[in-house]
């Protein structure tokens, strides 16, 4: 009788995981570094972050993701939920396994940082709760996304700057991806553009010629997941983020607010 009693218990357990399982969707790998699915801060904010990041990555080769949703969209507990969206996302480069991400959903007030083996050192589960829980969060509190993001990056720059060094490229350069031009130097593109095409006007005696009508942005906009969890800026910005196969082990925490 009672090895009956254990075996529907058993049953019971698994059907139970099994339907939470079946409810979950684990987002598509994101294209930025910087990706605010739920709209909580602005695009310049957004794109000051992603750039942070990537060249970040060029400096030191460790990848640090940001992911902001609305909501979760699972019944797990939000640290077996973000560990699955990690493993399935390879952040870090190949053979170092230097990647973290610190996720965020709005609405279930949870953030918790995940990180691959490789910043496990220095990105201990006590310094995770710390970040999450006394500098995050009490920009959270206040509803102060932007104020709380900033401080979140800086802090995981801070925690694991030293652990390895980094090529000049991100891992998306290497592979071909995105150019990765710094901003400054973009800027003096454009602005070189647009004076060779106003001369180029004045030349030809035409008025209103040239960049009159530029009204777009010459940014290229990123934020892959197809918008993920409710809309928002979606990171966008210069460079984009590619995993480079690292996952596995690691550790991580997170806080509510």
């Amino acid at each position: 009788m009672n090895g009956i009693r254990y075996f529907l218990a058993m049953a019971a357990l698994w059907s139970f995981a099994a339907s939470s399982l079946s409810a979950e969707i684990l987002p598509p790998k994101p294209q930025g570094y910087f990706n605010d699915y739920a709209g909580v801060v602005d695009r310049g904010t957004a794109l000051q972050l992603n750039e942070q990041l990537a060249q970040f990555e060029r400096d030191t080769s460790n990848q640090l993701v940001v992911a902001v949703y609305k909501t979760m969209e699972s019944e797990s507990s939000v640290a077996d939920y973000t560990y699955r969206i990690k493993e399935t996302w390879h952040v870090g480069q190949k053979g170092r396994n230097n990647g973290a991400v610190l996720f965020v959903f709005v609405e279930n007030h949870q953030m918790f940082i995940q990180t691959n083996y490789g910043l496990e050192g220095a990105l201990p589960d006590a310094t995770c709760y710390d970040i999450t829980h006394n500098l995050i969060a009490p920009f959270f509190k206040k509803g102060d996304y932007t104020g709380g993001l900033k401080a979140g990056v800086a802090a995981m720059i801070q925690a694991v700057k030293g652990e390895y060094k980094g090529t000049g490229r991100t891992q998306k350069e290497s592979e071909g991806g995105a150019s990765g031009l710094p901003i400054p130097l973009i800027i003096f593109l454009v602005i070189l553009a647009f004076m060779f095409f106003a001369n180029r006007s004045r030349r030809r005696g035409r008025r209103g010629y040239g960049f009159s009508g530029f009204g777009g942005p010459f940014i290229g906009g990123f934020g892959g997941g197809g918008g993920f969890g409710g809309g928002g800026s979606g990171g966008g910005g210069f460079s984009g983020f590619s995993g480079g196969g690292g996952m596995g082990g690691g550790g991580g925490a997170g806080s509510s607010w």
